[in-house]
């Protein structure tokens, strides 16, 4: 299952019933900030396994960084950057 709303970045309560999810499939939350969202708490107290989109907006940024300079990404760089809290 793939959350792509924007519910959860503010704290929202999952609109689903993770009860029903089962540890054979996989929720991904596309929101990256903050890295773990009610949904994913929810989720990954059910046992089963999740993952934020930290991974996806780091990688899409690393196409286009290496697309326009021709360079290869510094991918841990990019990834510790995206991980800080913006608020700090």
């Amino acid at each position: 299952m793939v959350n792509a709303t924007p519910v959860g970045m503010q704290g929202e309560a999952p609109v689903i019933d993770v009860n029903r999810l089962n540890p054979s499939q996989l929720v991904v939350d596309t929101i990256y900030h903050p890295m773990e969202t009610p949904l994913l708490a929810a989720v990954r107290a059910a046992g089963v396994p999740c993952a934020n989109g930290l991974g996806m907006l780091v990688h899409q940024a690393a196409l286009a960084f290496e697309q326009w300079t021709g360079e290869a990404a510094p991918l841990e760089v990019m990834r510790v950057a995206a991980a800080k809290d913006p608020r700090a």
